[in-house]
């Protein structure tokens, strides 16, 4: 049975990664359909956002807050992102993500395909590995308790049963 691609986005958005980012606020609050809140997502603005909150430091970026589909410009907020995310791991945590790099040119290009899906929930395991490592991780733990259990399994999932973590020390 071939699954559509707003089936795939809505299991997406019920999924335990994306309960925990929308517990930073405006993202999926209000009356965004489906599509508008993945494409907030997917544009790389909102997690953008987040990463600021875990990493202050990099300040010199320009987000661009517009994406309005652009292509370039989509691609240019994930690059950031995951530039930001990998210099975090390395620089702060001391760590080395050992698994491979979310595909930024893949999401840019074809955001709404079942692999973009995938290369998304790499930078939502990533952004959450930088949260619940951070100066203000009690904060970001917290919030992860405030879900309900399932909602919890499944975010410390990725961590335990032999998965690896997105860093490893180095």
């Amino acid at each position: 049975m071939d699954v559509t691609v707003s089936e795939l986005m809505e299991l997406f958005l019920q999924s335990p990664l994306v309960t925990w980012v929308k517990t930073f606020g405006s993202f999926g609050s209000g009356n965004q359909d489906n599509l508008t809140m993945y494409m907030d997502l997917a544009d790389g603005i909102f997690l953008n956002q987040i990463m600021l909150q875990i990493d202050p430091r990099p300040t010199n970026q320009r987000i661009n807050k517009h994406v309005n589909n652009d292509v370039n410009l989509r691609i240019q907020n994930l690059t950031i992102l995951v530039r930001n995310i990998k210099t975090y791991y390395q620089e702060v945590l001391q760590q080395l993500i050992v698994m491979n790099l979310p595909n930024v040119l893949m999401i840019g290009k074809d955001p709404l395909s079942g692999k973009s899906m995938e290369e998304i929930k790499k930078v939502l395991l990533l952004v959450l590995g930088c949260a619940v490592q951070c100066e203000r991780k009690e904060e970001f733990i917290e919030r992860i308790k405030q879900l309900d259990i399932e909602t919890q399994a499944g975010i410390v999932g990725p961590y335990t049963g032999g998965d690896p973590q997105p860093g490893e020390r180095v």
